[in-house]
């Protein structure tokens, strides 16, 4: 914890919140009845999912001052959450006195008797929002705080060139993504654009920060590759924001996906622009990015000339049975990577994390699977097409 909280006891809370530039907030609806028109586990279990691993600090405040600092635990957040709605615990006070909980010490909730409103600046307030949504918790805002005056920052849009690197011709992609969006966020659009399909561990090396992550799976062995990759200070990727490390026109930063496989990708930001339609979109791009485990670059270009001649001895077993004889490398359609794109629940971070108490969970099907409609064919070969059509994206199934 880098703040000294300490260091408010006495003062009131409205110096903690323009200190910290908590401008924006957001009310659960009930007001006085949380728990009873909404789902009460719910609003705990999306205050646990935006907590993570993170610390937490509770602020107690007497006569609108801070009176007391409390470290607390992340089932003393739970059970006192819980409590909440009973009209007991650790944030439950008659006088109608704010608590504070921070969570690291970028973001606090403040809790009147029976009521939360979260605050924080734009980008956690967003987040929050987002997972409020997944949750299908209802809720006022996110709003500026009406006791708060300031000049916003305004949204930039950077277009972006990845290209794969060590195999030719050239696998590239020009896109265009918004300013406000975690690394982790920028990984699942670059899945979209490229066509792999998030399985794997992934790295951003960036002004000499690795900025880590794993992909959707929950099942990335390649992990264990992770200090091969990690050099200069490591950062978990949704926690990082693009805007904070993007600064400049002809920037360049590597991404790298697999860290078995290790697809390095060179990612260049070509331009910085004020105005876009769209939250992300590619403009641009040519040839198929190597399927899912192919070995790397070598064991995909091997792949390449196996598929050449049909004669070869490995020819059934790497293209009929596995690659598919319909693969194409030329293969690139960005409407249809677009009309992914377009969902943003495809790739906004608060859409796709699992519930903690959820008791299923969910992975994106294999091209090279059976079907889930039980025809017996690869997914590929039967429902996937209809799929991307209809949905934008791969089905997924339950692990």
């Amino acid at each position: 914890m880098s703040m000294d909280f300490n260091s408010f006891i006495g003062k009131r809370h409205s110096m903690i919140e323009n200190k910290c530039g908590f401008n924006y907030y957001i009310e659960l609806l009930d007001r006085l009845q949380l728990g009873e028109d909404q789902d009460h586990k719910r609003i705990v279990d999306a205050f646990l999912r935006f907590v993570g691993d993170k610390s937490i600090t509770v602020l107690k405040m007497c006569n609108d001052v801070v009176d007391e600092v409390i470290d607390v635990s992340q089932e003393d957040i739970r059970k006192n959450l819980y409590l909440l709605g009973d009209g007991k615990g650790l944030f439950y006070d008659e006088d109608w006195d704010v608590s504070f909980a921070f969570v690291g010490d970028t973001f606090f909730a403040y809790i009147l008797s029976n009521m939360l409103m979260f605050s924080s600046d734009k980008k956690n307030i967003e987040v929050m929002s987002r997972i409020l949504d997944d949750f299908s918790l209802k809720y006022v805002g996110p709003e500026l705080r009406p006791d708060v005056d300031i000049v916003e920052k305004p949204s930039r849009y950077f277009q972006l060139k990845i290209s794969l690197q060590g195999v030719k011709p050239l696998i590239w992609r020009r896109f265009i993504v918004k300013d406000d969006i975690t690394f982790h966020e920028l990984h699942r659009i670059i899945q979209i654009v490229m066509g792999w399909e998030n399985y794997h561990a992934y790295s951003f090396s960036i002004n000499n920060t690795c900025i880590e992550g794993e992909g959707d799976s929950e099942f990335c062995v390649d992990s264990i590759w992770r200090g091969f990759y990690s050099k200069g200070k490591r950062v978990v990727s949704r926690e990082a924001f693009v805007r904070d490390f993007l600064t400049s026109e002809k920037q360049q930063f590597e991404y790298i996906y697999d860290l078995g496989d290790n697809w390095v990708h060179r990612i260049v930001v070509e331009k910085i622009l004020s105005t876009c339609e769209y939250e992300a979109v590619v403009l641009d791009g040519a040839r198929c990015c190597p399927p899912e485990d192919s070995g790397g670059v070598h064991g995909y270009l091997e792949m390449l000339e196996i598929k050449k001649d049909p004669s070869h001895e490995l020819y059934q077993e790497y293209i009929v049975d596995w690659l598919g004889e319909d693969f194409d490398p030329e293969f690139f359609d960005k409407q249809m990577i677009n009309n992914q794109l377009s969902d943003v629940r495809n790739w906004r971070e608060g859409n796709a994390t699992p519930s903690g108490y959820s008791n299923v969970k969910m992975r994106k099907l294999g091209r090279n699977e059976p079907c889930y409609c039980g025809s017996g064919k690869k997914y590929k070969k039967c429902c996937l097409p209809k799929d991307l059509k209809e949905l934008g994206r791969q089905r997924k199934i339950a692990v």
